[in-house]
């Protein structure tokens, strides 16, 4: 949820905004998805129906190994849309999924998290820097 919130509304003011939508925050459509469908299918429905080709879809996974994340980019790839994915540990299944995977090298979950912290704001940065945005680092 950080990192959309700092791509739909940035905090420094002159950076642009993108749209961004943050596919856990439904509770009840997650839940009536993973009730009449399947949890593992909780990120694919939703991107088939909002993805568009050219769109970013970025799945986090610890373990490289979440079902959800990866069916989710799986999907992500069918309909055109750039994949990122962040993992841990050996990459799991997340490293063969996504076009672009970062992976942790380690088991600690904590180390992990905290990496992929990092990670977002420099995804963040590169996109801003790509753009041609002389003041943002």
């Amino acid at each position: 949820m950080h990192v959309a919130v700092e791509f739909v509304h940035p905090i420094i003011e002159k950076a642009p905004r993108f749209s961004g939508d943050i596919l856990t925050s439904d509770t009840a459509l997650l839940t009536a998805i993973g009730n009449d469908s399947d949890f593992s299918q909780i990120f694919a429905e939703q991107l088939r129906l909002q993805g568009r080709p050219g769109d970013v879809a970025l799945g986090i996974s610890t373990s490289g190994m979440s079902a959800n994340v990866n069916y989710g980019l799986e999907a992500a790839r069918q309909i055109g849309m750039l994949t990122i994915g962040f993992s841990g540990k050996d990459g799991g299944r997340t490293k063969d999924v996504a076009e672009y995977c970062l992976t942790v090298p380690s088991f600690s979950i904590h180390r992990i998290q905290e990496v992929h912290t990092t990670l977002l704001h420099v995804l963040w940065d590169m996109v801003h820097v790509m753009l041609g945005e002389e003041d943002i680092i």
